[in-house]
Parts: structure tokens; sequence; C-alpha cells
């Protein structure tokens, strides 16, 4: 009941707060989500869309104009994934996006300038629950990329266990943090390293690279490339393949072969924390932070 009382309270979403205690989650949603809730009166940023029948979820982000990976935008995302993962019926979950011809792109700058380090340090913990979340999830996780994902959003959607992409040239996709003066931490890393391998990596994240979904697929960051209006048809195609293996085999297996990348991370969590903040509070970073906010705002213009 305080649960329920805490997300009444803090949260506008009195279909999400419904939605908790139907699927029994009796105050089980992650601490540190439960002290991020703050005053929210704006639209939901994640939609569900749950198939008893088939027991598959289409999860799509809906936050204008670029889905940018806010401290709000993770919350909201990491209670309604946390839900699904409690739901015995849900076996299998596609991520996309109803904002055209983007994916997700990638962390919210304006989390990471002029903010305060506590402040950046709650933010950084939300960037980790979500990857936490979506690396060991026990669903089958397809990422139907509808358009450009570029460093978080390629993060986002390298947590899944399949990647398919629209084939649109003008599309990109990867971890491009150098370019903004950032350096990628080590389990954005790995988790590149564990999907493209070491020297695809390092070129990548040295260069800050992007690539188009031919490049893509060529270096294994995506699997499979589908003209726009095909996209979910085929990521739904797909789920039904990943079903058909026996759950019990299939989670077994995607935890042997991820549970050392996720040891990792959950026993350097504070440590990763505050090399984080130790780093973007850094007055050479923010400095960088500005002038690329001052482009974006020239672009604009």
């Amino acid at each position: 009941m305080a649960l329920r009382a805490a997300l009444r309270n803090r949260w506008g979403f009195s279909g999400l707060v419904s939605q908790l205690s139907s699927s029994g989650c009796h105050g089980r949603v992650s601490s540190v989500f439960v002290s991020q809730m703050r005053n929210n009166t704006t639209s939901p940023k994640i939609n569900v869309d749950f198939n008893k029948s088939t027991g598959v979820a289409v999860l799509s982000m809906q936050s204008p104009p670029v889905n940018s990976l806010s401290l709000d935008f993770l919350t909201e995302l990491c209670i309604n994934l946390e839900k699904l993962e409690m739901d015995k019926a849900c076996r299998g979950l596609i991520i996309t996006s109803s904002q055209p011809k983007v994916f997700s792109a990638g962390l919210d700058i304006l989390e990471m300038y002029g903010k305060s380090p506590e402040r950046c340090g709650e933010f950084w913990r939300a960037v980790q629950e979500m990857w936490l979340k979506m690396y060991k999830s026990n669903m089958v996780t397809i990422a139907a990329i509808n358009g450009s994902s570029p460093a978080g959003g390629c993060l986002l959607s390298m947590t899944c266990d399949y990647r398919i992409m629209v084939d649109n040239p003008r599309y990109s996709i990867g971890l491009n943090e150098t370019l903004l003066g950032i350096v990628a931490p080590f389990w954005f890393k790995d988790t590149m390293v564990n999907t493209v391998g070491h020297r695809n990596t390092e070129l990548a994240l040295e260069l800050g690279l992007l690539y188009s979904p031919s490049e893509a697929l060529k270096i294994g960051l995506v699997d499979q490339l589908v003209p726009q209006d095909q996209l979910l048809t085929t990521a739904t195609e797909t789920m039904t393949k990943w079903l058909a293996i026996p759950d019990h085999a299939r989670q077994i297996t995607k935890s042997m072969m991820r549970k050392p990348t996720v040891d990792k991370l959950t026993s350097n969590r504070e440590a990763d924390t505050q090399n984080f903040v130790n780093f973007i509070t850094k007055d050479s970073i923010q400095k960088s932070l500005r002038m690329y906010l001052e482009m974006l705002k020239k672009r604009k213009a």
C-alpha cells in the first residue's frame, strides 16, 4: 500500500499504478526508482501494448522529439520493464519508437550539463538500472529500430537479444560519445565488444563512429535490415521463432553469456557512478557540453 501511495502521489500515471498493483509487485519495484519518482504531469513517455494471447509486449518510446534518455524517461521505462518482467505471461518484448526517423537520440545532455553532482549521480544510477534490467532480462528482447540510434540509443538496442533496423541510408547507429568529448564507460564498451568484437569496438569508440544500416549489418551491430513498412511485422515473426525455444534453456544460456558483464557492473556500481560524476562535472567537460548545446541551437536557428 505504501508503494502504491507513493506512485500515486509522485506520478500522474494512475493507469501505471493499477497495472503495478495487478501485476503483483507488492513493493518489489527497485528502491532506487522509488526514490527517483517526482512530480510529473506530462503525458506518459512509454506506451506498452501487451498481447496476453501471444505473450508478447510492444513497448513504444514516445517522448518527443527524439526519445532522449532523461531521468524521468528512464524511471518510467524501468518501471514498465519491471512490471513486464514480473508478469509470468509476458515472454517477449519488442522495443521500438513512435517518433518518426529516430529510435532514441541517447542520453539527455541537459541531464549532464549544469547539474549538481547529486543530480548527476541520480541520473547515472538510472542509466545503470535501465541497462541492467534490459541486459539480464529473462524475456526475449527485440529492438525494432525505426530510425537513427546514436550513443545511449545504440546502447539500449545492444541490450536486446536481436536487432532489426530500417534499411534507410539516412539513419545511423553507434556509440559516438568521443565526438562530444565524453568517454564511454567500461560497461558500454563491454556491451559493444560482446556485440561486434574487440577491434570493431576499438575503432568505433575511439573515432566516435556512426554506422549506416548496411555498415551496421556488416559488423554485426544489427542483425537484419528491412523496409520501414515491414519492421514490426518482421519483429513479430522473428519473436515467434525465438519463443519456440524452451524458456528455461534460452534463459540459462543468455545468463551464461551475459553474467560476467552484468556482474562487472553490479560489483562496481558506486565506483562507476562516482567516476561519472567526477568526470562529467569537470570544467573542461562542461565546456565541451556547452559548446555542443550551442551548436545544436545554431542548427535549429
